[in-house]
C-alpha cells in the first residue's frame, strides 16, 4: 500500500511539473510574440507612441527599453534579447555593424542640438555663454560614449568654449537624464536636443547650434532579429513619420 501510495504521488508531481512546465513555455511563447525595442532615451515619448499606434495596427505587443544608444550598441552585442535598436547616431550603429551583429542600418530622422535652460532667455553668439553661465554648471550627457554628448563637446569645440567650460560640466548618464538637473533647478542650463524641448514643456531653447558645428545628428533603426522586420517598415511610414515630427524630429537626410 505504500509502494501504491508513493506511485500515486511520483505521478501526481511529474503531472505537476509537467502543467508548471507547460505554463512557463507558454508564458515565455507569449513573450516571444512581443517586439523588443530598445531606444535611445531621448526617444522616449516618440517611442512610446510610436509602440502605440504600432500595436493597434498589428495587433503585436511591444516592449521599450530606454538608455543610450552606446548602452544599447554593447547591450545587444552582448546578447541583449532587442528585435529593433533605434540608435541616436550612426557612429554606434556602424559600431554594430563591425561587430558582425546586424548587416545594416535604416535613418529614419533627424534632430537639432540646442542649448537649453528653464529661463526664457535667449542669445545670438554663443561665444557669450561662459560670460551668462559665470560659476555655475553645464549639464550634458556622457561626452565620450553617449550620442548627444559627443555632439554637444564637438559644438563646444568648435566654439572654442570647451576648455574653457569643460571644468562646469556635469555629466548625466543620457541626454534626458541632463535635462532633468535643468528642470529641477539643479544646472541654469543644459545641452539637448530640439525634440527634448516638446517633451520637456518647461524647458526653453537658448541657443541652436549650427549643424557644421558637429556630426549630423541622425537616428537610425537596425534590425537584430527577423521578428523587428515589420516594425522597421512601420517606422518609414507616413503614420510613423508624422508621429516623429509632432515630437520636434525632422525627417532622416537622404541615405549615404
Amino acid at each position: 500500500m505504500v509502494l501504491i501510495l508513493q506511485s500515486y504521488c511520483l505521478i501526481g508531481a511529474q503531472r505537476l511539473l509537467l502543467a508548471i512546465g507547460m505554463t512557463v513555455l507558454a508564458g515565455q511563447a507569449l513573450r516571444a510574440d512581443e517586439v523588443k525595442i530598445f531606444a535611445a532615451a531621448s526617444l522616449r515619448d516618440a517611442a512610446q507612441e510610436l509602440s502605440a499606434q504600432y500595436s493597434a495596427q498589428t495587433g503585436e505587443e511591444t516592449v521599450l527599453v530606454f538608455t543610450a544608444s552606446s548602452a544599447i550598441a554593447r547591450q545587444i552585442a552582448n546578447g541583449a534579447p532587442a528585435n529593433v535598436a533605434l540608435l541616436a547616431d550612426q557612429e554606434w550603429a556602424d559600431w554594430l555593424i563591425e561587430q558582425g551583429v546586424v548587416s545594416d542600418v535604416t535613418p529614419f530622422a533627424s534632430n537639432r542640438l540646442v542649448l537649453i535652460s528653464a529661463d526664457d532667455v535667449k542669445f545670438d553668439d554663443i561665444a557669450e555663454f561662459p560670460t551668462v553661465l559665470g560659476r555655475d554648471v553645464l549639464a550634458m550627457a556622457q561626452t565620450e560614449t553617449v550620442p548627444a554628448g559627443r555632439y554637444g563637446k564637438a559644438a563646444l569645440e568648435t566654439a572654442n568654449l570647451w576648455d574653457v567650460l569643460s571644468p562646469q560640466i556635469v555629466q548625466a548618464a543620457n541626454v534626458r537624464a541632463a535635462l532633468r538637473f535643468v528642470e529641477r533647478g539643479e544646472a541654469p542650463f543644459g545641452i539637448g536636443y530640439a525634440s527634448d524641448l516638446v517633451a520637456l514643456p518647461n524647458l526653453n531653447e537658448v541657443y541652436s547650434f549650427a549643424p557644421d558645428s558637429h556630426a549630423p545628428i541622425v537616428y537610425v533603426a537596425a534590425q537584430t532579429t527577423p521578428e523587428g522586420a515589420d516594425f522597421m517598415t512601420f517606422l518609414q511610414s507616413d503614420v510613423a513619420q508624422a508621429i516623429l515630427q509632432v515630437w520636434g524630429f525632422s525627417p532622416a537626410p537622404a541615405s549615404r
